[in-house]
């Protein structure tokens, strides 16, 4: 390829992806872009604001492995907590119903049953500074770190529970 058509190709290049930029700067400024949270999104909005929300948390997720020692009593307390704070968007359990979570745009995934593609450390990083414009709260401000990482090695092991840890979902005490 020679030099004039390499810079033809570059400027035709960025004239279509700032004619697109323009495109959507205007649906937006006029009104015409869909905002309701009772539509479901296009596979294309779903798809890049997805791959856009990974991308963010991957970058920021603190690095390490999750330092509370993987055990019943961890994984309890991350139960009690989960229990209280994620549980009415979340489910509690494969059977559970997540439906105000469903409500939500986009929806909150239902944890128990399909579980989640994020690390710890994303997973973290998600419950502690919250995702802008969904439902989901920065929890920060409320949990110690500690707790949000007991919060994070429950959801990475619904899965496999002791029976302990189920009961203590289903608000049961251990026989």
């Amino acid at each position: 390829m020679n030099s004039k058509t390499l810079k033809s190709f570059l400027l035709g290049a960025i004239s279509a992806y700032g004619l697109a930029a323009i495109v959507l700067i205007s649906a937006a400024g006029l009104g015409i872009v869909p905002v309701q949270a009772d539509v479901a999104p296009s596979r294309l909005e779903a798809a890049v604001l997805g791959t856009a929300l990974h991308a963010a948390v991957a970058r920021r997720a603190p690095d390490g492995v999750n330092p509370v020692v993987p055990s019943e009593d961890n994984l309890i307390q991350g139960a009690k907590l989960y229990t209280q704070m994620c549980a009415r968007c979340h489910g509690l359990s494969k059977e559970s119903d997540n439906g105000l979570g469903q409500s939500f745009y986009p929806p909150a995934p239902h944890l128990p049953l399909r579980g989640t593609t994020y690390s710890e450390a994303e997973m973290f990083w998600l419950v502690k500074h919250g995702i802008r414009n969904t439902a989901m709260p920065a929890w920060g401000n409320l949990l110690a770190d500690e707790d949000i990482w007991r919060v994070v090695m429950l959801i990475g092991n619904f899965g496999s529970l002791p029976d302990s840890v189920t009961a203590e979902l289903r608000a049961e005490k251990p026989k």
